[in-house]
């Protein structure tokens, strides 16, 4: 009897330490302790929410974007072709119907009510304005642009955002990388390698991207579906900030379903949306320094 009692002491006792070793390794960064944490550190700034249900979309919520001018969101659809403007909380407040579009991945906001989508299938950018009653946007009065680079296997074309500096950042899925796309010879060339070289992080795929700015300097925040995980990295690509979208204890349960699309608003606060109808908000906890709007001509 004393033996089995001892026995079962000390199974209580490793069980111990090993759920502390777990909890340690699980453990956010918090750097503290470091005389400078970045403006862009994940697991430092931001409170993750809890993903909410958009009741009145059914299905493939895509890309997403901010527009500061009305402090509102703007998601895409694929399925049927659509964009939706959003509050901040995830309340639909208008749906814009996307005709002759087809397999709308991506969206971002130029500036001055201008926008640009990405098909996957047609492998383009499609660019169209806006205003505060529009319903509707006929393809035939859009401009577009091919970018040949892209494949045929419905792997490509996954995210856009655009720097008033260089130009386009595009989002390949699979394999993950970020492409380079100038519109005007007076934009800087760029070398896009040293953002795929090595890539800074393990992820399977690509499935959204955004600007981030901190002053003059410019970052890329990338999300990965299948890794299920939220990436800062400068435009150097070397790994600025790495945050998981898993809970529980190993980290083994999604938070999302399927994040798809990823943006961030003047306060920092970081907004991502998901097939089927999800939207989750990373709240900024801390003060930026610099607002992070895009500069718009």
């Amino acid at each position: 009897m004393r033996q089995k009692s001892g026995q079962l002491q000390y199974l209580s006792v490793a069980l111990g330490f090993l759920l502390l070793g777990l909890i340690i390794i699980n453990k956010p960064f918090t750097p503290d302790a470091q005389a400078h944490v970045s403006e862009w550190d994940l697991n430092y700034h931001y409170d993750i929410g809890q993903p909410v249900t958009l009741k009145t979309i059914k299905d493939n919520l895509s890309g997403l974007t901010y527009h500061p001018e009305s402090d509102h969101l703007y998601a895409v659809l694929n399925n049927p072709e659509e964009m939706i403007e959003l509050s901040k909380q995830g309340e639909v407040i208008r749906r814009i119907t996307l005709d002759g579009f087809s397999d709308t991945e991506s969206i971002d906001y130029l500036g001055n009510g201008l926008f640009v989508v990405s098909e996957e299938r047609r492998h383009r950018l499609v660019f169209f304005y806006i205003d505060s009653d529009t319903v509707s946007i006929d393809y035939a009065e859009t401009q577009h642009v091919p970018l040949d680079w892209a494949n045929d296997n419905n792997k490509g074309l996954e995210g856009v955002t655009w720097s008033a500096r260089y130009g386009f950042f595009v989002a390949h899925e699979q394999p993950p990388k970020v492409m380079h796309h100038t519109m005007h010879d007076a934009e800087p060339q760029f070398d896009a390698s040293r953002l795929n070289n090595e890539l800074p992080f393990d992820v399977s795929d690509y499935a959204g991207i955004s600007m981030l700015h901190d002053g003059d300097e410019e970052y890329l925040l990338v999300l990965s579906e299948e890794s299920q995980s939220l990436h800062a990295l400068n435009l150097q690509g070397i790994a600025v900030s790495s945050l998981s979208l898993k809970a529980g204890l190993l980290n083994l349960w999604p938070i999302m379903k399927q994040p798809e699309g990823v943006a961030v608003d003047n306060d920092g606060n970081i907004y991502i949306v998901g097939e089927p109808n999800q939207m989750l908000t990373l709240k900024r906890k801390t003060r930026l320094a610099q607002l992070t709007g895009k500069p718009h001509s």
